[in-house]
């Protein structure tokens, strides 16, 4: 390579840095501003969660982006190189062919991006892969607009493979390319914004129900087994892997309230649309009151304790926090006393939903809680990988001299 290819490469890498920078600044300042800052008092009956994530989630995800940002942009200066030096051919091909297939060339980049993406997510929830590629991202359980790009390095390599691939099989010109970015990063940072803007039908469901809202890939931050589609929901549908409950939670979340009967008196139904607001029990939805678990539970063995609570930012909600240890070589740095289980809703069965934070590991899993008896049982998964244990109370174990 040559001095004049080093300052070619240079050129085109600052070029690009600028380019992906501002296209992520722009979307990412410009919606946590209007939904996070500007309307949220008109918005507060879109927000899928109660809780927002603190200012140092957002902080150190805007600078894991850079980093991310830096990466795109060093394969996109090497894509440039590679045409320099007349190895692609493709952009020069696409432009003789018209206006019409720059159209068609867009749509199948973001039908086959979308594959890609689903693929490749998948593939790297497998706890073998799961660490290195896709931890970061997974950091932020509750996501927000600069999630769009907070990444591990693996994955922003991988993530940005895609054009790449798609240039050296597909011939289509550099303005299209920068039309379907555009197309990704909106796309990216209204799927991690925490809102739900997308407009239900009259059924509560999403007026387009082919492609993906909000709730649906904010589901995959609070259950990390489900949901893994980017733009588009049939990936999901088709492999089985979209949340069952999806569909309830988009209605939830856009505030779909059951018609009420004609008939019924005018304060009684004033009373049970606040209910729902209030996010009380609505018709037989709740079958059965919530038993107490609150306390320490012991892990088997008394490896552990583990003190269940009401979560602070919704006390409907159970969370869990990591108290004692016998062994603190066998978790991670920092783990006892941190939240390990956040957001589990009762259904009138068990509760579900929420996430579930191995302190050895630190990798995030989707679970559900069930009381049996004296016992409490857990289950976590990653995508089709599961574990379950079973935990006591604390205070239900004999002592010493107790058992004769």
């Amino acid at each position: 390579m040559t001095f004049a290819d080093l300052y070619a490469f240079a050129g085109q890498w600052l070029e690009s840095m600028a380019i992906d920078l501002s296209r992520y600044v722009i979307f990412a300042v410009s919606v946590w501003l209007a939904l996070w800052v500007v309307f949220a008092k008109v918005l507060a009956g879109r927000k899928i969660r109660t809780a927002t994530p603190p200012a140092r989630q957002l902080r150190t995800e805007f600078a894991i982006s850079l980093r991310s940002l830096a990466i795109f942009s060093t394969i996109g200066a090497l894509l440039f190189m590679v045409e320099r030096a007349g190895y692609l051919p493709g952009p020069a091909l696409a432009a003789s062919w018209g206006p019409g297939w720059s159209a068609v060339s867009l749509l199948l980049m973001i039908v086959a991006h979308d594959a890609y993406f689903y693929w490749t997510h998948r593939a790297i929830h497998d706890p073998r892969l799961f660490r290195l590629f896709h931890l970061r991202h997974h950091r932020s359980n509750n996501p927000s607009p600069f999630t769009a790009y907070s990444f591990d390095l693996a994955e922003a390599a991988l993530q940005a493979s895609f054009v790449p691939l798609w240039m050296f099989t597909v011939p289509t010109q550099w303005e299209i390319v920068g039309l379907f970015m555009l197309h990704q990063i909106a796309r990216n940072t209204f799927g991690h914004s925490g809102y739900e803007l997308y407009p239900a039908r009259r059924d509560g469901k999403p007026l387009f129900d082919f492609m993906t809202t909000t709730t649906h890939h904010d589901i995959h931050h609070a259950e990390a087994g489900w949901n893994y589609g980017l733009y588009f929901t049939w990936w999901d549908r088709l492999m089985g892997t979209e949340h069952p409950d999806y569909y309830a939670r988009f209605a939830a979340a856009t505030r779909k309230i059951c018609p009420m009967p004609r008939k019924a008196p005018a304060k009684l139904a004033a009373m049970l649309f606040a209910l729902l607001l209030a996010g009380g029990v609505a018709g037989s939805a709740r079958t059965a009151a919530a038993p107490d678990v609150g306390g320490d539970w012991a892990t088997r063995g008394l490896g552990a304790v583990v003190r269940l609570h009401a979560c602070a930012a919704d006390p409907s909600l159970l969370c869990g926090r990591f108290m004692w240890v016998w062994d603190p070589a066998e978790v991670r740095r920092g783990a006892v006393g941190a939240l390990i289980l956040r957001d589990f809703r009762w259904d009138g069965e068990a509760w579900r939903g929420g996430a579930v934070l191995n302190p050895e590991d630190g990798r995030t899993y989707s679970g559900s809680i069930r009381l049996d008896g004296e016992v409490l049982r857990l289950r976590g998964c990653a995508g089709p990988f599961c574990q379950s244990q079973a935990w006591r109370r604390l205070a239900s174990i004999p002592r010493p001299g107790e058992l004769r």
